[in-house]
């Protein structure tokens, strides 16, 4: 099989034929057909996120599945799925007895199994979901990281209906925030500091788009506040300045890596009772909503789709902020 292995920190990743794998019992053998690319790869290729090396990476993959190992139920040769980030525990820890293994010390990812940049993939069973009806392999790809962390988020803010939402940062994470609140029922403001991202955040759904300064709090404020804060900015200022904008008992949600501390004043936490809420992809139904608004029509990823040969490419594209929104090899 072909696959692109990054064998080095901030080199070049390598295409190589490598041996076709076979599934061992509990696991599936995967022809993929698309691939995401997330920030997380651009974290893993600068060494911020250590991995083992050499190692295949892509924890976006939608393919077919062509082998079942031994012991597998539900799943066949022939389905259409997608891999998780966390596919199985140990089973035998506190966190894998709730069926919370993504807590597991002994958790399986793609960083043990390898990942979606490779014409086949071994995964377990466990992790893998269907992708239903209607859902391309391309569109589908950004929603087993992107749109399942989003709808995670929406979920962990726990919004109730006639509140609004305000979605931080129109980027990979933002501009399916936007949509997926907007197909919840949600009133929806885009919260940025690009003005070109105006006209483009309407179209996302938003019903207002507030284009801020120096004081992305002060301008939220200013247009009434937000119950719901879906933090997908990289800036911990902007995060910081954002949780002003919250009104009394309003979540800010975290889901993007800062690059730095998020700062909370006391007093204000105190007397509006506000919260700050870290937030990843949690449940597994999260993930099959997320499909299934995406399926319908209600959600439709932006893409920018290239062929293996140019990963490389692609991934310099996305750390220069070209992409829009999300990258996908296709395979």
């Amino acid at each position: 099989m072909r696959a692109a292995v990054m064998t080095e920190v901030k080199k070049p990743w390598t295409l190589k034929t490598l041996p076709d794998p076979r599934p061992q019992p509990g696991q599936v053998l995967i022809r993929i057909r698309a691939s995401g690319m997330c920030g997380t790869d651009l974290h893993a290729h600068h060494g911020v996120m250590p991995v083992p090396l050499p190692l295949v990476l892509g924890h976006e993959p939608v393919g077919e599945i062509v082998e079942v190992g031994a012991g597998v139920n539900g799943l066949r040769a022939g389905d259409r799925v997608g891999v998780s980030w966390t596919q199985k525990g140990d089973g035998r820890c506190r966190f894998c007895q709730e069926q919370r293994d993504s807590y597991c010390p002994e958790a399986q990812t793609w960083v043990q199994m390898g990942g979606g940049n490779s014409e086949l993939m071994l995964a377990w069973a466990t992790g893998c979901t269907l992708v239903p009806q209607g859902l391309s392999d391309e569109a589908a790809a950004p929603i087993f990281c992107a749109g399942y962390t989003v709808v995670s988020g929406l979920r962990n803010a726990e919004p109730k209906p006639g509140e609004r939402v305000a979605v931080l940062g129109i980027g990979g994470l933002g501009h399916l925030a936007v949509q997926y609140a907007k197909a919840l029922g949600l009133e929806v403001f885009a919260l940025t500091g690009s003005a070109a991202k105006k006209d483009e955040a309407r179209r996302l759904g938003a019903d207002q788009v507030i284009v801020a300064g120096d004081d992305l709090g002060r301008a939220l404020l200013d247009a009434g506040g937000a119950d719901v804060i879906l933090g997908t900015t990289n800036s911990a200022v902007h995060a910081t300045q954002a949780l002003r904008g919250l009104r009394p008992e309003g979540r800010m949600v975290n889901m993007g890596l800062v690059d730095g501390a998020i700062q909370v004043d006391p007093m204000h936490f105190l007397g509006t009772q506000v919260r700050l809420v870290g937030s990843r992809q949690n449940h597994r139904r999260d993930l099959v909503e997320a499909l299934a608004l995406a399926a319908s029509g209600k959600v439709k990823p932006a893409i920018e789709v290239y062929p293996l040969d140019r990963i490389n490419e692609v991934r310099d594209r996305l750390e220069a902020g070209k992409v829009r929104y999300r990258a996908v090899i296709k395979h």
